[in-house]
């Protein structure tokens, strides 16, 4: 038999339903073993023994089933009944949320939000073999109240400036725009193959950080941050490109190429906006907050501290100092130690 196991919630599976009863008979000796090593209580409410051949079974809000296909058995998967409810409910309230702005910066975190929503629901739900008949069916709802509540508001063609939504949606004819903004299409989704993840990758280290990084590109949970962040004084350009170039740059420093955790992510103007520099794409570059730190110091011991921290290269003091030229500050030399 073989236990599958996510945080408290687990299943047994078993060959049999001789060895299912048998298993589970034993309660003393699974309960035992799953609270000495594992530090689980087993809920009597919902301990039960499943046929996965004639009935679903839940897990971590999919349910999945056994069926027959040729000679093999294989797993079958959707989003569970009671979660697809929740999501139609969630997209909806958010689509109200919008019609209901009271100006564009409003409109503009509002439709953020929805389509961080939809990314979340695609990217957890996307491993079930039948999410694209589920997604049918919530877009079937969704969609009816897009149009309900946002109507004529609603344009088919725009221009798509987020690199994300025009790598993964960009190919959809169901893109719809207000306010010139993209709404993520809900029911544009395929099945992705789940992979195994590797042991190493996680983001306490600095070799599961760039694992982390060399997997998906960016951090998928910065991004929603960077979206629902709201910045006083900061136009609706300034945060668009933000998160745009955040996603250029494959979530790294534009100088030292480090991948960067949400407080380590500056957003540096060079043409600073004292000097007339606009929130414009072309302006606007991301950094790590200690290198942004570096380009505007004028103390030496702040300058060497930095340099030998990140061992400053000649490639990266070229562009350091290229970003000093235009705030009009001293160049700085290469020193070789």
């Amino acid at each position: 038999m073989y236990i599958v196991r996510y945080a408290d919630d687990f299943k047994i599976f078993c060959k049999t339903k001789e060895s299912a009863e048998r298993t589970f008979i034993a309660t003393i000796a699974t309960k035992s073993w799953l609270k000495e090593r594992l530090k689980l209580e087993v809920s009597e409410e919902k301990s039960k023994i499943i046929d996965l051949r004639k009935q679903y079974s839940e897990f971590l809000r999919f349910k999945i089933k056994a069926i027959s296909k040729g000679k093999k058995t294989i797993m079958i998967s959707h989003i569970n009944d009671k979660n697809i409810q929740r999501i139609k409910e969630i997209l909806k309230n958010n689509i109200k949320y919008i019609q209901h702005s009271k100006d564009q910066n409003t409109i503009y975190m509002r439709v953020n939000s929805y389509n961080y929503k939809v990314w979340g629901i695609h990217n957890y739900y996307g491993i079930a073999t039948h999410i694209n008949y589920d997604c049918r069916l919530i877009g079937y709802e969704v969609n009816g109240c897009l149009k309900n509540r946002l109507g004529i508001r609603l344009y088919k063609t725009g221009k798509l400036k987020d690199s994300y939504i025009k790598q993964k949606y960009g190919k959809s004819n169901q893109i719809r725009y207000i306010n010139k903004q993209p709404i993520t299409p809900i029911v544009f989704i395929q099945t992705k193959n789940p992979m195994y993840k590797k042991k190493n990758i996680n983001k306490y280290t600095k070799k599961g950080r760039e694992e982390i990084h060399k997997t998906l590109g960016v951090d998928l949970g910065i991004i929603r941050n960077l979206m629902e962040q709201e910045r006083v004084n900061r136009s609706i350009e300034y945060m668009d490109n933000r998160i745009s170039l955040y996603c250029a740059q494959h979530g790294k420093c534009a100088i030292t190429k480090i991948p960067l955790e949400q407080h380590e992510i500056h957003c540096h103007h060079k043409v600073p906006k004292s000097k007339q520099g606009t929130d414009e794409y072309r302006n606007l570059i991301i950094l790590h907050s200690d290198i942004h730190r570096l380009i505007h110091a004028t103390d030496n011991k702040t300058i060497e501290y930095y340099m030998e921290l990140y061992a400053i290269n000649k490639m990266m003091l070229n562009k350091i100092n290229e970003l000093r030229t235009l705030l009009k500050l001293n160049q700085l030399a290469y020193k070789v130690s």
